[in-house]
């Protein structure tokens, strides 16, 4: 694959720039305050392109419209469209994992983890906006197998980042309860997302699942202690 191309000569090299080939993406630690500005603006303009014309709309020519750029700068950031695709996926799901991260390091006791992770959940489902965007990208990249790839690399990252901040790293048993715990969160969220805000009961769902889940927690938290 070629290289993307670079901005010509006068126009300025952004110093702030974090280059990013298809299949590599944004440093899944990252959250999006770590983002450069113009970074943040241009996934920002895509987000909203998104929004405006689905998946199928996304191009590096109508993200640089949106963010009022060149659209040197566009490719300049991400290099494709892949690459740039791969960089909103990580901005939508990876950047809101790694601000809850952030506030669970702050928590002593499972319990008030526990809370914070159903925050987040609620914060997540206020924004139907965030999950329609989500939901598109994620449909490209089941289709394509170099997205698939970076998609399956993000959720491996979240659910083992899951992990060590409930509960710490000496808890390997806990895998399977992780990867249960977002593929629920998962299926609430596109049944709502199927469905309306009037006919399904998201709250309903929620504190049956928090029921559910909490001694299960409090169990694995203790003997993680």
């Amino acid at each position: 694959m070629k290289d993307s191309p670079t901005p010509r000569r006068g126009r300025g090299r952004p110093r702030e720039v974090e280059r990013r080939r298809p299949g590599v993406g944004t440093p899944l630690a990252k959250g999006p305050a770590d983002y450069p500005p113009t970074t943040r603006a241009i996934l920002d303009a895509a987000h909203r392109v998104v929004l405006k014309r689905g998946a199928q709309g996304l191009t590096l020519v109508a993200v640089a419209r949106e963010a009022h750029v060149d659209v040197t700068t566009v490719s300049y950031h991400f290099g494709t469209r892949a690459g740039l695709i791969e960089g909103l996926m990580d901005h939508l799901y990876g950047g809101l994992v790694a601000e809850w991260i952030e506030e669970l390091q702050h928590l002593e006791s499972i319990e008030e983890r526990v809370d914070a992770y159903f925050r987040s959940i609620r914060a997540m489902y206020a924004d139907p906006e965030s999950s329609q965007a989500y939901f598109e990208i994620v449909t490209l990249a089941m289709r394509d197998p170099a997205l698939r790839a970076r998609l399956a690399r993000l959720n491996q990252w979240i659910v083992e980042s899951y992990i060590e901040a409930m509960l710490g790293p000496a808890t390997p048993g806990w895998r399977t309860v992780a990867e249960l715990t977002f593929a629920v969160v998962d299926g609430i969220d596109l049944h709502r997302a199927i469905g309306t805000d009037l006919d399904y009961p998201v709250e309903d769902v929620l504190q049956l699942y928090e029921r559910l889940v909490r001694p299960l927690w409090a169990v694995e938290g203790a003997a993680g202690e």
